[in-house]
């Protein structure tokens, strides 16, 4: 149980948020006002739905480009802390890396009394997996600030299920190329924001730690009969080809899968839950997210 005897940090400026439209920063965005701090949401297009939706909720959204130091220092002008996130999928590998470390350099710069950096399980191993590498490079800057930090280091987002709705619930298949029993961690974005908020919140506890974050440990195997439970009707795990994987996915993500295939991840879901015990397993994100009402399969 996470410690509560102290209280919360209250901060006189705004927190920082990257990546406000996108899955990490829109959750820690939400998690922020939900826990009444000020928010400043950057997003390279203030004008899209996503960000006018936070401007509605209470962020200030500012126009900020990670890749443009000069928006960077204007949009962090001001601020107490910053909690840094990239994403690779969006930008590419090079790209990600030049923003992480851009967003890093800006907030040194700018004096800011915090920073909370996302990256992922597995990248502090030297895995040769591309994107967990740059983030390992972004990591060791960002922990070489005379700046306080803290770390986190999500397993694979339970979210991203949604990108394999459709063909789960049309054929009641999982098709990925790990082995069935390959142990797969995973977590909740609403949890990896929970954790950030609370570093924000504790500085006290979080500067200068790191912590991997998982709320669920399963096998392949093990997953499809969560999905099978959460839907109502048979769901199976088919190991699909490699070939087949660098196919459809591309080579950085099937790096990953074969990197997690061999070597396994990291997180142990008891030390999530002695922080933040509401952390989603599988099955409970799932019936969240309303899988329990899919269609039955024809």
């Amino acid at each position: 149980m996470a410690d509560t005897q102290n209280p919360i940090k209250i901060y006189d400026q705004p927190i920082v948020v990257a990546g406000a439209t996108g899955k990490q920063g829109g959750a820690v965005v939400r998690r922020l006002l939900e826990r009444g701090h000020r928010v400043r949401a950057l997003t390279r297009n203030p004008a899209k739905p996503a960000a006018a939706e936070l401007a509605q909720m209470g962020a200030e959204v500012v126009a900020a480009d990670l890749e443009e130091r000069s928006s960077l220092d204007a949009a962090l002008k001001g601020a107490g802390a910053v909690f840094s996130v990239q994403d690779f999928l969006e930008t590419g590998v090079e790209a990600e890396l030049r923003q992480g470390l851009n967003l890093t350099e800006a907030a040194s710069a700018a004096g800011i009394g915090h920073i909370v950096y996302s990256g992922a399980s597995t990248m502090d191993r030297n895995t040769g997996v591309p994107h967990l590498d740059s983030k390992w490079q972004v990591e060791r800057r960002v922990r070489s600030l005379d700046v306080p930090w803290t770390v986190f280091r999500p397993a694979a987002f339970m979210d991203n299920w949604v990108w394999d709705r459709e063909a789960i619930e049309k054929d009641g298949v999982i098709r990925y190329p790990m082995r069935p029993d390959t142990v797969y961690r995973q977590v909740a974005v609403a949890d990896i924001a929970a954790m950030a908020v609370l570093a924000f919140e504790r500085p006290d506890i979080w500067a200068g730690h790191i912590m991997p974050l998982t709320g669920d440990v399963s096998t392949m195997g093990e997953i499809a009969q969560t999905f099978a439970r959460a839907m109502g009707h048979p769901v199976r795990y088919e190991q699909m080809p490699w070939e087949a994987c660098l196919e459809q996915q591309g080579e950085e993500l099937t790096a990953m899968y074969r990197y997690f295939d061999t070597f396994g991840m990291d997180g142990d879901p008891r030390y999530l839950r002695r922080w933040h015990p509401e952390a989603l397993t599988l099955e409970a994100y799932l019936r969240a997210e309303g899988w329990d009402r899919a269609a039955s399969v024809a």
